[in-house]
């Protein structure tokens, strides 16, 4: 219901500022004209947003951090003692590294399959944008793990 609504709102705004835009008085013309180059603005900007992710994406931003972090890891696991709650933490944290990587194949795959398809590149897009959040998550916990290990190890 709400979401009716809001398209029936949307769409009158829309015709409204269309109508504006081409028959209105010059007043109102120049409002129009005004409102559509703020969307056109924002709609640079959002592709903009796009183009970061991307970008971090294919430089792969984030795989030289979290690969250094899982090094770490592995270093801290050799000085704790087996069976810990940490080490089952450190290894589900690498279990989850593995399915990022293979997450990523992923998604570059897709992005190279889609082309021109604009509707599948957006798809993509939001997918890679919330792979860089997973990311950024990722290098986070891993960091909380390394110190968490560092700690252990140095007090056997």
């Amino acid at each position: 219901m709400i979401r009716s609504l809001l398209k029936v709102g949307l769409m009158l705004a829309v015709g409204l500022i269309g109508y504006n835009y081409f028959f209105g008085n010059a007043e109102e013309q120049a409002s129009s004209r005004k409102i559509v180059g703020k969307v056109a603005d924002a709609g640079k900007a959002v592709g903009g947003v796009f183009k970061g992710e991307y970008q971090k994406f294919r430089d792969g931003k984030y795989d030289n951090a979290i690969s250094k972090i899982g090094g770490a890891l592995d270093k801290g696991k050799e000085k704790l003692k087996g069976g810990t709650v940490l080490l089952k933490k450190i290894d589900d944290w690498t279990e989850r590294q593995a399915e990022w990587r293979q997450t990523k194949r992923d998604l570059k795959k897709q992005l190279k399959e889609a082309g021109s398809d604009a509707d599948k590149s957006e798809e993509i897009q939001q997918a890679i944008k919330r792979h860089n959040e997973e990311a950024e998550a990722l290098k986070a916990e891993g960091k909380k793990l390394q110190e968490a290990a560092e700690q252990e190890g140095a007090e056997e």
